[in-house]
């Protein structure tokens, strides 16, 4: 090492890149996110820490991300932290993959940005047994034993310091602006805690959401190289969870009361339900938490399930439901209205079901 290296040195550039489509196996393909027609969700794949003990600290990988679009943002933090109840011991093994870091959020158009770090961070660690040993020395009579706490804590906090291992180290943040003013796909997004110019993306492969090495995709063996970090942007049509978003959960109440009402004739309810859809329809339409095409399926389905509801009890006859997304049917009782059991009846590739959510949107529907 020359004197200029010793005070001086190059910084890196780590790799960070999409990952281009041929090089992922088995993972959905890029797909435009249309604005304000789709949703996009932020997933962490798979997060790496190369080594997992460093002198007598144990090491885990943890992930911390700001994403931010538009108005929405959100913060997560991707790690074992959520088992420390139950001990700290081997958290380095556990398996980290498809955690969700922010969404579904509507895509308005806007830059979907990222910031995103991954840590190595400590876990269990192999002090006690520093302390144990120099308490030994210390009984041997090498150390008076009122010195043994001080001078423990000066080797531990000196190998430390030396060391970095006094706190959580960072192996790559990235802080990037994925779309950047253009239209956004979904994808895959790769980190390297390593110079670019070292990683062939060419042997780098995504199969079964994890990264893999070597000429061929399917005999490619686990990447363990270097800390790495594998990021999704996701396209979503639907969400699932829209019964439980501020604005429309507080009309599953309403409409189950007038459903329940056993005192009330079914053209009562109808005329309770006209008199209540307008407010939803409103709530629905206010929403920045849904997608234009949501909002017309979910008054489309709502609107559908609650009417075949009402001729059940017209007729006295059963009612089967499912839950949106779910195929299974199963026999309720007419008046246990719930938004759990409302299943999706828009069909977006038949015309006619396209116009019926439409009309559930802007029109009466009862």
């Amino acid at each position: 090492m020359s004197i200029v290296e010793i005070f001086a040195s190059k910084s890196q550039q780590l790799y960070w890149a999409a990952l281009p489509g041929g090089n992922v196996v088995d993972g959905a393909k890029p797909a435009l996110i249309e604005k304000r027609q789709a949703y996009l969700v932020v997933r962490m794949k798979e997060m790496y820490v190369a080594y997992s003990r460093k002198l007598w600290r144990k090491l885990y990988p943890m992930l911390h991300s700001y994403v931010e679009h538009g108005k929405f943002q959100e913060n997560a933090v991707a790690g074992p932290g959520q088992l420390r109840e139950l001990g700290d011991s081997n958290l380095e093994r556990i398996v980290n993959l498809n955690y969700r870091l922010a969404g579904p959020a509507p895509f308005t158009g806007e830059d979907l940005s990222i910031l995103a770090g991954l840590y190595a961070v400590p876990g269990q660690d192999a002090t006690k047994a520093l302390i144990d040993t120099v308490a030994s020395v210390a009984s041997l009579g090498g150390v008076a034993l009122g010195s043994a706490l001080q001078i423990t804590q000066a080797v531990k906090s000196g190998v430390e310091s030396i060391l970095g291992l006094s706190g959580s180290q960072l192996s790559i943040g990235i802080r990037d602006t994925v779309n950047a003013g253009k239209p956004l796909y979904s994808g895959y997004f790769l980190g390297v805690s390593a110079p670019a110019e070292q990683i062939d993306v060419s042997k780098l492969w995504l199969r079964n959401g994890r990264l893999v090495k070597g000429d061929d995709p399917m005999a490619a063996q686990p990447y363990h190289d270097h800390d790495y970090m594998v990021l999704e942007v996701e396209r979503r049509d639907t969400r699932d969870d829209w019964p439980g978003l501020p604005g429309i959960a507080e009309f599953q109440d309403k409409f189950a009361v007038v459903m329940g009402d056993a005192q009330t004739k079914p053209s009562e309810k109808r005329e309770r339900l006209r008199d209540l859809w307008p407010s939803f329809q409103q709530a629905l339409a206010a929403s920045a938490f849904l997608t234009h095409p949501d909002r017309e399926s979910i008054a489309h389905s709502v609107s559908k399930d609650l009417n075949e509801r009402l001729e059940a009890m017209e007729h006295g006859n059963p009612f089967e439901t499912r839950s949106w997304g779910d195929t299974k049917t199963r026999a309720v009782l007419p008046g246990e209205f719930d938004f759990l059991d409302v299943a999706d009846y828009t069909d977006r590739a038949d015309p006619a079901s396209v116009r019926e959510a439409r009309a559930a949107l802007a029109a009466m529907p009862f």
